[in-house]
C-alpha cells in the first residue's frame, strides 16, 4: 500500500461517493429524503447577477452555502429577500432546519438578526477573525 497526494476531482469524488454511502447504510429513513441544489439570484436591468445565495436540501434541512450581493447594492434589502426565498424554499421542502457558517469579516449578525442561532465558533480562523456556525429552526 502506498498513501499518495491527489488533486484530481475523480478521487474527491469517489471518496465523497463512499462517505455518503456509509452515511446513507446507517440512516436508512433518510435514504428517500430529497437531495438537491439550487439557487436564488438578483439581477439588474440588463440581466448581470447583482447578488445570489446557494443552498443544498438534504436530510430535512437547508445548508445556505453561500449568501453574496454586489458591494454597491448591499444595505438596500436584497440580501433579507435572498434570505427570505432560500427559507420559503426550506418550508416548501418540509425541512426542520437551516444551517449555515460565516466569519467575522462577513455577516453573522446579520443573520442573527433574521432569527438564526449560533451554535459553534472557530476562534482565530482564519488568524484574526472567528468562523460562527448558525442554524435556525423552522
Amino acid at each position: 500500500m502506498k498513501i499518495r497526494q491527489e488533486s484530481n476531482e475523480e478521487a474527491r469524488e469517489y471518496i465523497r461517493e463512499k462517505v455518503i454511502a456509509y452515511n446513507m447504510e446507517q440512516l436508512p429513513e433518510e435514504r428517500g429524503a430529497k437531495k438537491e441544489s439550487t439557487a436564488f439570484t438578483v439581477r439588474d436591468d440588463t440581466g448581470n447577477i447583482i447578488g445570489g445565495i446557494t443552498c443544498t436540501l438534504f436530510w430535512q434541512h437547508l445548508h445556505i452555502d453561500f449568501l453574496w450581493v454586489e458591494e454597491s447594492k448591499r444595505k438596500v434589502g436584497f440580501g433579507e429577500k435572498l434570505l427570505a426565498e432560500a427559507e420559503n424554499y426550506a418550508r416548501q421542502n418540509n425541512a426542520r432546519l437551516i444551517k449555515l457558517d460565516s466569519f467575522s469579516f462577513q455577516a453573522p449578525a446579520f443573520y442573527q438578526k433574521h432569527g438564526y442561532t449560533v451554535f459553534g465558533k472557530v476562534e482565530d480562523h482564519p488568524a484574526g477573525h472567528t468562523q460562527y456556525y448558525l442554524v435556525k429552526k423552522l
